[in-house]
């Protein structure tokens, strides 16, 4: 019976989603007109369930990822920018991830949706 656990523990680890790679997209930020999509790129690394890299608008504009953690399919993380902390909750499926980003700036809470494809 033990075998048949370590086994299933094992083979389940094989499977485990990957963050690892290029994702581009669209960050859908809310607005009187409906949602207006912006430039979203991420560089990312996994390492078990640790997370880091960067993201940002383009590969020329980026900015370090912190607290970064990955369980299962399911990834977090903050990105500091230009005072403020982004704060993203992502769902990881095969080459693709969507979530929310949140920020307060200013006494004001904001929100968005992330969509992003892995593109290396």
């Amino acid at each position: 019976m033990r075998r048949i656990l370590i086994l299933c523990l094992w083979t389940a680890s094989l499977f485990a989603a990957d963050a690892t790679g290029t994702w581009t997209g669209s960050l859908l930020v809310p607005g009187p007109n409906g949602e207006q999509a912006h430039p979203a790129h991420l560089v990312l690394k996994q390492e078990g369930a640790k997370l880091t890299g960067t993201a940002g608008p383009s590969a020329e504009e980026q900015y370090a990822i912190e607290k970064g953690t990955a369980e299962e399919d399911r990834l977090t993380f903050e990105v500091p920018k230009e005072g403020h902390m982004m704060k993203s909750a992502l769902k990881l499926e095969g080459d693709q991830m969507s979530g929310m980003v949140l920020r307060e700036r200013e006494g004001v809470k904001e929100s968005a949706r992330l969509e992003v494809k892995r593109s290396r």
